[in-house]
């Protein structure tokens, strides 16, 4: 198979994953969940991760250990990793709140919800994607 078609398969692999996975979130924040929300948000965020890792393992076809995550960090610099786990976790707070504000308007929260946790999920996969192939142009770099 010819690199740039095994390239697509892993891009095309990953996008179907984060396709799914903000299926999922925004189903899953659809649905009114009264004094649950962060039990909801915590169930999301695993879902995000395992997301993530599944998209590396695409690209590098093994799983993510520390030192892969440690190399990765060299590759694409720690403060946009960091900042961006930083804002993520802010993101997820912040649309908690929306949905126990919005839950007295019951069909508003379901649609509102929805969108805002599916399209935070998509932004997050397409961010961790293009971190994790940054990362494999990298190392494709390095063994050439």
């Amino acid at each position: 198979m010819a690199e740039e078609t095994k390239l697509e398969k892993k891009r095309y692999d990953s996008l179907m994953k984060i396709t799914r996975t903000m299926g999922g979130a925004a189903l899953s924040g659809a649905v009114p969940t009264p004094t649950l929300e962060l039990a909801k948000q915590l169930g999301i965020s695993i879902a995000d991760a395992w997301m993530c890792f599944d998209i590396y393992k695409a690209y590098f076809d093994k799983e993510l250990s520390k030192q892969d995550l440690a190399r990765m960090m060299q590759t694409t610099g720690v403060i946009v990793l960091g900042g961006g786990l930083a804002g993520y976790v802010g993101i997820r707070l912040a649309q908690a709140l929306l949905s126990e504000i919005l839950e007295q308007i019951p069909i508003a929260n379901s649609i509102i919800t929805g969108i805002a946790f599916g399209s935070s999920t998509f932004i997050i996969g397409l961010a961790w994607l293009a971190i994790v192939e940054q990362s494999y142009f990298a190392r494709e770099a390095d063994e050439a």
